[in-house]
């Protein structure tokens, strides 16, 4: 599951996402939920990995960022 996918099941906003992983603006979660390929794409620092997995409850995991959804 992508982070955005976990985010839009449970109707967070990204302001709510980054508060709840610890980031200090919506605008990096925003970033961390765009698909593959786009320019402002990023993935999540191995802290911000951790607390991504611990808040999905393991929906969501490192691979997830990585691996190319068809």
């Amino acid at each position: 599951m992508t982070l955005d996918e976990f985010r839009k099941s449970k109707n967070l906003s990204y302001k709510r996402l980054s508060e709840l992983v610890g980031a200090k603006h919506a605008t990096v979660a925003r970033r961390w939920c765009l698909p593959q390929g786009h320019e402002q794409r990023m993935i999540p620092a191995p802290n911000y990995m951790e607390k991504i997995m611990t808040v999905t409850d393991g929906a969501v995991q490192p691979n997830d960022f990585y691996v190319r959804r068809q």
